[in-house]
């Protein structure tokens, strides 16, 4: 996947991230955006939107010409170094200890940026376990030493303190040794640091919560903080991020500063929306609202579109969230709401949400035939298909047109019949490395995206007891609509397991993840529903696993009994005939179809037409086609026959996993002007039996006029290309 693809305006020498920063990647200097109050930059998009990667962009491009630290918030690494010492350490001083080092060990214009501050706080920290001997406490201040640059006033001081230390004991009254040590250390720090240096710890904290401008009191109440835990922990680890911040701010206050340094320095933190983003992200945004305000450029990224729940959860509407697209033009004009409470205003308004862009039709098409490069082109109407296929299934995430754009330009497609969905998906993408440099094995494309967007990264708040089981969960409601739907695969597929998930904890689960909600599918989005759906056809020999899913859906619909009430399908009859359409074949659907067609009104008929032709077909002969032309024989009456004709045609336009042929719109029309035709007639033929005002009159009249409107409506919708019921998962299709 080449680095830049769709950040184009974004990663330009006049966008969003060169003006935050205040240098283009060739290192020209450009005109800050915004003052001294910044923003959290929040990137939003679900999985294969590509979040990651523009950090990494960032990174490459930009981190020559100012210092720039980046963190994958989701690697586990800090938190592992964190429980080997949880007394002296916590993920969050083992995360700024490694983003730290990245500052100091910086080497552009200007140098590496000193963190005096920071290594102070730290050092109370790793010295402040009350349990621990002696001689392991040096060792947890040692391992901070990398933060101390080469002629640093702090040079040094860990050997003096450590023989302060054995001094004080000859000396020691108490049983308590986690004082003398802190002491001994603080001391050597403070008698060790020059004027400006004790000025800075002064300046930094004093202001530690009950500190009353005593440097020392406060980095003694930071350790104690640390080690009570809980909410004091928390404030201590805040205020640590802040004398991060601190320190890069004075590093551009400098004299040397002033004269070497242009444009402002980056934090970019990967997955922030999880645990350890949101220790980082929470006290910046707190400490940005109360008037703290420093000139690092925090970059983060959020899967769910609102940020995060915990920019929510007091009630907030994220809808009032500052938010920009790169397609907008101008850069926003971001400025913090006015006429807030401190300490009571929400998190919200210290961000500015960047919805990350996905790719146009245009920029898909570049990308197939960049991944084809010198291979022969297939024929027109095969390349057509596939960018079709591709466009449909992807909604323009960069990694699934990537990844399908690899698969497809290794494969062979005869003729356009044959580049169905599923032949796309079943191609197979060649070995390699992933976009974070990870093997690839030889494997159908379809696998490959379902382990990148679904195995890789867990919802957060998922049990570890359902960790294993996760991806054969949502593989079974693919089949799903609503939240009742759901529910009756979820019991039947934990039947055996006493631990259990409800449909209403996994919606709510995928929502965090970043997966959008469509009202008419429990998967709301259409590529990742078609994977699932065919993992779930290849669970079991012969696809058992997927008919016995519809099998138990349509028993429960069959149990309400078909009349009841079903908001998506108007009955459960319909929303039977749906599951019974996509296991067992369209005749028994036909037949219900009839049966209905003249006790519902029209518009209640189209609306379970379509809602019961909204199926997927997968491992069986397609001849919907042949069956819209009316080529098969339907046993029957003529009514039969055209609703058959009409269902398939539906069908086809709906489900389109095979081309959609330039005849499917006339073939939509035909039986539809047939069917209102009838309609027109039991109007004429009620009349004469019952005059104008009998009863059927009207409703038969209305009937036959509206068919007529779905005709021509449906019938355009089809030409365009566009669902004839549009939702959520579809809504990228269309006009092409």
């Amino acid at each position: 996947m080449p680095d830049q693809l769709g950040f184009d305006e974004l990663l330009s020498d006049g966008g969003l991230i060169a003006r935050l920063l205040g240098r283009t990647a060739a290192g020209r200097k450009r005109e800050l955006l915004y003052g001294e109050d910044l923003p959290v930059v929040l990137l939003v998009g679900g999985p294969g939107t590509g979040k990651g990667r523009l950090l990494r962009c960032v990174r490459g491009q930009f981190g020559p010409r100012v210092p720039t630290a980046h963190v994958d918030c989701a690697l586990t690494g800090c938190r592992e170094q964190a429980e080997e010492r949880p007394r002296s350490r916590s993920e969050v001083t083992e995360v700024l200890r490694k983003i730290a080092s990245q500052y100091v060990d910086w080497r552009g214009d200007g140098g590496g940026i000193a963190v005096p501050r920071l290594y102070a706080g730290l050092a109370a920290v790793a010295a402040s376990d009350p349990l621990a001997p002696a001689t392991l406490l040096v060792d947890e201040v040692g391992r901070l030493d990398g933060l101390l640059p080469p002629g640093s006033f702090w040079r040094g001081v860990l050997k003096g303190t450590a023989k302060n230390y054995v001094g004080f004991l000859l000396g020691l009254v108490t049983s308590s040794l986690v004082g003398p040590f802190i002491n001994a250390l603080l001391d050597g720090l403070f008698a060790r640091a020059s004027k400006e240096g004790r000025a800075a710890l002064e300046s930094c904290y004093g202001e530690y919560p009950g500190a009353g401008g005593q440097p020392l009191v406060g980095l003694r109440s930071l350790a104690d903080d640390f080690q009570q835990g809980g909410e004091a922990r928390r404030i201590a680890e805040g205020f640590l991020l802040r004398a991060l911040r601190q320190d890069i701010d004075a590093a551009y206050r400098n004299v040397r500063g002033q004269l070497t340094r242009v444009g402002r320095p980056a934090l970019l933190l990967d997955h922030a929306d999880g645990s350890l983003g949101r220790r980082l992200l929470k006290p910046a945004l707190e400490d940005r609202e109360r008037g703290h305000h420093d000139r690092l450029v925090i970059v983060a990224t959020a899967r769910r579109e609102d940020g995060g729940r915990f920019l929510h959860r007091a009630g907030s509407d994220h809808d009032d969230m500052a938010t920009w697209r790169s397609h907008m033009g101008a850069l926003p004009a971001w400025s913090r709401p006015p006429d807030a409470v401190p300490d009571h205003a929400p998190l919200w308004r210290g961000v500015l949400r960047v919805r990350m862009p996905v790719l146009s039709r245009d920029q898909q098409k570049d990308e197939l035939s960049r991944l084809r490069g010198g291979r022969a082109q297939p024929d027109n109407a095969v390349r057509l298909r596939v960018h079709s296929g591709v466009h449909r299934l992807s909604g323009g995430r960069p990694l699934f047109v990537t990844r399908l754009g690899e698969a497809t330009a290794a494969a062979s497609f005869p003729t356009p019949e044959e580049c169905t969905d599923w032949a796309i998906l079943d191609a197979r993408v060649p070995a390699g490395e992933d976009d974070q440099g990870r093997p690839v094995a030889d494997r159908a494309v379809a696998d490959v995206l379902v382990d990148e967007l679904v195995g890789r990264v867990l919802p957060e708040e998922l049990p570890p007891q359902h960790r294993g089981h996760w991806l054969d969960l949502l593989t079974h409601l693919s089949v799903a609509h609503d939240v009742e739907c759901a529910q009756t695969l979820v019991r039947a597929v934990q039947e055996d397991r006493t631990d259990r998930l409800n449909a209403y904890r996994i919606a709510e689960l995928l929502e965090d993840a970043g997966w959008p909600h469509c009202p008419r599918h429990f998967i709301g989005d259409l590529g990742l529903r078609r994977l699932l759906t065919r993992r779930l056809y290849r669970l079991r020999e012969g696809g058992a696993a997927w008919h016995a899913d519809h099998a138990l859906l349509q028993g429960h619909y069959r149990g309400l009994g078909d009349q009841h009430a079903d908001a998506l399908f108007v009955t459960a009859g319909a929303h039977r005939m749906h599951h019974l359409l996509a296991s067992d074949g369209a005749d028994l659907v036909t037949r219900y179809l009839a049966g209905t067609f003249l006790s519902r009104t029209a518009a209640e008929w189209c609306a379970e037409l379509l809602a019961i032709a909204d199926a997927a077909l997968i491992g069986a002969d397609d001849d919907r086609y042949a069956r819209a032309l009316g080529e098969t024989q339907v046993r029957g009456d003529t009514l039969r026959r055209q609703i058959d004709r009409l269902l398939h045609a539906v069908w086809l336009t709906e489900d389109r996993t095979q081309p959609l042929a330039e005849t499917v719109p006339t073939v939509l029309r035909g039986p539809l002007r047939e069917l209102s035709e009838e309609l027109s007639k039991i109007a004429d033929d009620a009349v004469r039996d019952q005059g104008p005002e009998g009863a059927g009159v009207a409703r038969a009249a209305d009937g036959a006029a509206l068919l007529i409107r779905m005709a021509r409506d449906w019938g355009d919708r089809a030409e365009d290309k566009q669902p004839l019921n549009r939702c959520v998962c579809t809504e990228h299709i269309g006009f092409g």
